[in-house]
């Protein structure tokens, strides 16, 4: 009796023509906090020492004899740049900007190198320098990406941490419809698994690397994501929209909905429907001697102009954002809209 048991799990569990039973998602599985936060709390701040808050601002060899140094992350930095050229050239001001990362930003700001440092991820709880302000710009979509010959057009955000987590394997868990064949593909998805310790972006769609599948691919750079994904047909991965614009060489990238949303629907974005995205800021020093009044100025001009940005990077603004509900502490934004 036992055994005729067995053989009928089996009959039903074994999926045809394939070696693998599909790890089932468990009520447990659902009721555990997979998404992590989207900001951190203002108010905690690291210790750093006395003699640290008695240093004054010391450019790198880079920036000698500017009026202002910047840094910003490889996202804001095309983004930025015209307009902060075009700022400096009508006050008459000596600006530098450096290409970064967010953690070039935090290490120089940490060594009190910079004016200003530019993050594409929300501040974690060491950048919180004492002194340090951040300025939210604005928030960006992060996009699930697949093969443009991938049948799949709309996936749901459980559907998709399952898939990175490893509960799903093969397409045919997405659906009845695909096509005869292609569900019993295997999916290959990869990750960029950058700014661990800062909330947002990738964290929105699992909190921690240990969330994720072992049996995933694991890249270091957004060219590296985009390549991937172009060159894997059965392949699923994140990035920024405009970043699949200028890394794609092959145009075989597809967007795919989430929760019924597009990417590229700004609306759906600034509603809180869309539920992946980056969140972009600025920093600015409030306390002498790291205070230089030109880079809060600086500051306050890309805040109010953030709107005169391309459109093609797919950006929305703080304003816009406010309008919407989103919560902000000052110039920070540290809560989404209440649903």
């Amino acid at each position: 009796m036992k055994q005729n048991l067995w053989n009928l799990l089996l009959r039903y569990l074994l999926i045809p023509g394939l070696m693998l039973i599909v790890t089932p998602i468990t009520l447990a599985d659902k009721q555990k906090p997979l998404s992590g936060p989207a900001f951190t709390p203002i108010t905690e701040m690291i210790y750093v020492g006395e003699e640290w808050h008695k240093q004054g601002i010391v450019y790198e060899e880079w920036a000698a004899n500017a009026d202002l140094a910047v840094t910003l992350d490889q996202h804001l930095y095309p983004a930025l740049l015209p307009i902060i050229q075009d700022w400096a050239k009508t006050k008459g001001l000596n600006v530098q900007v450096q290409e970064g990362t967010c953690g070039i930003s935090a290490g120089k700001l940490r060594k009190k190198t910079v004016d200003i440092g530019g993050y594409c991820c929300p501040p974690g709880l060491t950048d919180r320098l004492p002194g340090l302000k951040f300025h939210t710009l604005g928030i960006g979509a992060l996009a699930l990406l697949v093969h443009k010959n991938n049948p799949v057009d709309e996936i749901d955000l459980e559907t998709a941490r399952a898939i990175f987590r490893g509960k799903y394997n093969w397409w045919q868990a997405l659906g009845e419809d695909l096509p005869t064949g292609f569900g019993k593909n295997r999916i290959r998805p990869y990750t960029r698994l950058h700014c661990k310790a800062r909330p947002g972006h990738w964290r929105l769609l699992l909190d921690n690397e240990d969330l994720f599948s072992p049996r995933l691919t694991d890249v270091s750079t957004i060219p590296d994501m985009i390549s991937s994904v172009e060159q894997a047909r059965m392949s699923i991965g994140y990035e920024m929209v405009w970043m699949v614009t200028k890394y794609s060489k092959q145009n075989k990238i597809k967007l795919l909905n989430i929760n019924g949303h597009s990417p590229t629907d700004s609306t759906a974005l600034i509603s809180g429907n869309y539920p992946l995205y980056r969140t972009y800021s600025i920093t600015t020093w409030k306390d002498a001697p790291a205070r230089n009044a030109v880079a809060e100025e600086l500051a306050n001009y890309l805040i109010d102009n953030f709107n005169q940005i391309d459109p093609k990077y797919g950006l929305v603004s703080a304003q816009e954002l406010r309008s919407a509900g989103w919560i902000f502490q000052e110039n920070e934004l540290v809560g989404e809209p209440q649903q």
